[in-house]
């Protein structure tokens, strides 16, 4: 059985996945669908990263790159806030520039990232990948329509969130956890949503195909 990853660091071909590969820029010649972008817990400043940008705008032309990111901030950062505003300021711009959704990596700092995507009139789609906020934040979230969430196995508090999500916002993904069990994951989800496993099933591979395909 095939499920959706929309965020993982392995090439699994199983599943339908988009790959990020800022970690090899070598691996968009080997995926189907990769993201690629700079983690805002990077340890360089905006200026220390022009090369990155380069090649970040060359993999962006390509059409297998079908998402910037993982990008955003993150409270435990070791760069500040305004050094971190500059990067994926910079990164929103790419993904208009090449018409691409975004991957969101948040941790504590969501009314920045909004601040950043209105600031910039962004009008694309955004996944906030490892959902993991509590429901007053969520709610916040939802007022914006270009928002989707995508819950690992990880997202513990996220899941208190999944009653007022609707299902055409929701992703699932394994991130780094290469043992990920998308058919617990989705059961899971699906309990949570008293919903039947093949409806949310089938409900994320329609968000996949509407975003990326």
């Amino acid at each position: 059985m095939h499920f959706i990853d929309v965020h993982t660091h392995f090439i699994n071909p199983s599943n339908a996945f988009v790959i990020d590969i800022s970690d090899n820029y070598a691996k968009a010649s080997e995926v189907d669908f990769f993201s690629v972008g700079i983690h805002p817990k990077t340890f360089k400043t905006f200026e220390e990263l022009a090369d990155s940008f380069l090649a970040l705008s060359s993999l962006a032309e390509r059409k297998n790159c079908v998402a910037i990111g993982e990008c955003g901030f993150d409270k435990f950062s070791p760069l500040n806030l305004a050094e971190q505003e500059k990067i994926f300021s910079a990164q929103i711009a790419l993904a208009q520039r090449f018409n691409k959704p975004l991957i969101i990596h948040c941790v504590r700092l969501y009314n920045e990232v909004i601040r950043c995507l209105k600031k910039a009139h962004f009008n694309h789609e955004v996944v906030f990948h490892g959902y993991n906020a509590d429901s007053q934040t969520t709610k916040n979230l939802l007022k914006y329509p270009i928002i989707n969430f995508s819950f690992s196995e990880k997202t513990l508090t996220g899941f208190k969130s999944l009653p007022v999500i609707p299902l055409e916002r929701i992703f699932t993904e394994s991130d780094t956890d290469e043992k990920t069990d998308f058919a617990k994951l989705i059961n899971k989800i699906a309990d949570v949503k008293n919903a039947g496993f093949e409806e949310i099933k089938a409900g994320i591979e329609n968000n996949f195909k509407r975003l990326f395909c």
